[in-house]
């Protein structure tokens, strides 16, 4: 591993600056590598600059890239190469090297042939990072996209122009039927030294303004949504209330989106040390002031979760870690919910992460390529970390594995960053780290250790279905957590369930699971005479 990974986030601005000086045209009788000259505009930076400098690059000539930019990766259908190096006050005007020296995956930058497409972007570091997206973080500086043909066997110079800069997230647009909520929190504020925002999309029944209905309460229904998905979403509830004869489908009731984004990825709505008080905060604040503000039935039968993906762990979390104030959730394709089956990995068995025992690959994504249900791999569990390391080495990509370390592990002493469980170059697993830290989090473990306490609500309120072809293979972990569930429940019944939809992918099991999940929801507060009728 680099030294640069073991040197403090704090001493980050230590790293001797590149030199943007021209390479000597031999080594050793080797041919000079190709170069990439990335030139910072001053138009876009008015002082020195500091951060990764990332070169996204598309080679791949296949048709589905063909709308796509470089910096939208990680692409999981399709990865494609990346390379970077940290740099330090890079001054306006200045032009700084990327070559064969530079971190790279999957090869350096001298392996290329043929026409490719390069972006280049320079992402701060934490803590002058506020939002997980490169494209979205104030202050990242990125180029237009450059198309080039390059050969493998010649030496080849590539310019990029530096000249855009991400001025903030754009504000939400007003929609009818939509408030947008922006609120400071003083717990997560005071944790992180800084202003910390709940931020959620609270959309509304059209009648909620009506005079007949001005005396309700209206019951919540909480959206957690998946990796990347923010409270942007609550537009597409606002239109679904608004659909004609909708209450024959779904619960006329608030719907309220939620933002589990944070500039370390998905935060899952867990309290951790590199997050914060997540939960606590959401629970003692959020909650209470939208129960306030829009009329919002204040008891546990009332307040209802449901999540997508990494939606769906962090909504079956919420429900297991605080049932005395959710009533029940409904959640699809859950991230894994037992460690032992981490996608394809044994996180406290297996000694690697990248190949099984017998040698071949760990896979990340899969695609369904035919009608019979046949899949190919997209994605490797080794191509996927390796990507995130060029991207960030020290931990701080807010990507996917790394998000994970930023939800279940302590931050490392020596670089102020989350602990991966997985050595990015060797994927080796930590499994002291696993024993002592990640375990706690495994929703399998915590429901067979506590299931005095946890038994009634995994029986009585969790409904939780997954596709058995799920894209990042998924099913393996929930099918561990319905199996301990039968074999714990002895003779006791409930209206809760788990279910895996053999032809299911993590996509498609989203629509199956729409009315079973509206129709149950509607159920529950009907039950607990807490359905809204609706008069036409």
């Amino acid at each position: 591993m680099l030294p640069v990974i073991l040197i403090a986030l704090s001493c980050f601005i230590g790293v001797q600056p590149p030199d943007p000086r021209p390479a000597p045209a031999e080594i050793a009788g080797e041919r000079p590598g190709d170069r990439y000259l990335v030139t910072l505009d001053p138009a876009v930076a008015e002082a020195p600059v500091s951060g990764r400098l990332i070169l996204f690059f598309i080679t791949d000539r296949d048709r589905r890239f063909r709308f796509r930019r470089p910096i939208d990766a990680p692409f999981f259908d399709r990865p494609q190469p990346v390379a970077a190096r940290d740099v330090v006050d890079w001054r306006p005007g200045e032009t700084i090297v990327i070559d064969r020296e530079a971190d790279a995956f999957p090869s350096d930058v001298d392996t290329f042939d043929g026409l490719i497409r390069v972006q280049a972007m320079l992402a701060l570091a934490p803590p002058a990072r506020r939002e997980r997206d490169r494209t979205g973080n104030p202050g990242n500086l990125f180029s237009d996209v450059v198309s080039a043909e390059v050969s493998r066997t010649g030496t080849d110079e590539v310019t990029i122009h530096v000249t855009r800069r991400v001025d903030g997230p754009r504000p939400r647009r007003e929609t009818d039927g939509v408030v947008w909520l922006d609120m400071e929190s003083p717990l997560l504020s005071a944790w992180a030294g800084r202003p910390v925002a709940h931020r959620a999309g609270v959309a509304l029944p059209p009648m909620f303004d009506a005079p007949e209905y001005a005396q309700v309460r209206w019951p919540v229904i909480f959206v957690i949504p998946g990796y990347g998905g923010r409270e942007g979403e609550a537009m597409q509830y606002a239109q679904m209330l608004r659909t004609p004869g909708i209450q024959d489908f779904a619960p006329m009731a608030v719907w309220v989106v939620l933002d589990p984004e944070s500039p370390l990825g998905h935060h899952g709505f867990v309290d951790s040390p590199n997050h914060g008080p997540r939960g606590t905060a959401f629970v003692t604040e959020l909650v209470p002031a939208l129960e306030a503000r829009f009329r919002l039935v204040d008891r546990p039968e009332g307040r209802l979760l449901t999540g997508h993906s990494s939606g769906g762990w962090s909504s079956l979390w919420l429900q297991l870690e605080w049932p005395q104030v959710f009533g029940a959730c409904w959640s699809s394709a859950p991230d894994p919910v037992d460690f032992s089956a981490f996608q394809t990995i044994d996180l406290y068995e297996e000694p690697n992460a990248f190949r099984r025992a017998d040698g071949t690959p760990h896979p990340s994504f899969r695609e369904l390529v035919s009608a019979e249900g046949a899949t190919a791999v997209r994605m490797t569990v080794e191509q996927e970390i390796r990507t995130e390391w060029v991207i960030e080495p020290r931990g701080f990509s807010g990507e996917q594995w790394d998000a994970w370390s930023a939800m279940f592990s302590p931050r490392d002493p020596q670089t102020g960053a989350p602990r991966r469980p997985i050595d990015p170059q060797t994927g080796a697993i930590d499994h002291g780290l696993v024993r002592d830290a990640w375990s706690k989090f495994d929703i399998r473990r915590r429901v067979e250790r506590e299931w005095d306490r946890l038994g009634p609500v995994m029986l009585d309120r969790v409904h939780l279905g997954c596709g058995g072809l799920d894209s990042y293979y998924l099913e393996g972990a929930v099918a561990k957590l319905r199996d301990a569930v039968e074999r714990l429940r002895g003779e006791r019944t409930g209206s809760g369930w788990i279910t895996i939809l053999p032809d299911e992918t993590h996509n498609t099991i989203v629509a199956k699971m729409n009315r079973p999940f509206h129709g149950g929801m509607i159920e529950h507060l009907r039950r607990h005479g807490l359905l809204v009728e609706v008069r036409e």
